[in-house]
């Protein structure tokens, strides 16, 4: 019986994404985190701020209400970040997400 190969991580957006985030100094977030009935793409508890991986086109209104309104009531907040842009422009997201970090500090 041929024993199968390990499986290879995918080099996906999250993945890289999510690279970039455990190496931001002084927080601490989470992948996949699960939040009542739902998961979360990424979440720093401390800070409050949850990140969103959206699809879609500009100006559809985002799926998530109920999510979201439940995140508000916690005192989270959400920041919403297109693939397409964050697959174009990684380093800039990262920008934006440290400008709310320190905004919520």
């Amino acid at each position: 019986m041929k024993r199968k190969a390990p499986l290879k991580p995918r080099n996906t957006l999250e993945s890289r994404l999510w690279l970039r985030l455990r190496a931001l100094e002084g927080v601490r977030f989470r992948r996949k985190s699960p939040f009542k009935t739902f998961t979360l793409d990424f979440v720093e508890h401390n800070a409050g701020l949850v990140i969103s991986l959206e699809d879609g086109e500009p100006g559809r209104r985002s799926p998530h209400i109920v999510r979201d309104r439940l995140l508000s009531e916690q005192g989270y907040v959400i920041l919403r970040l297109k693939r397409q842009e964050v697959e174009h422009d990684i380093h800039g997201a990262i920008h934006r997400i440290k400008a709310v970090l320190d905004d919520l500090a």
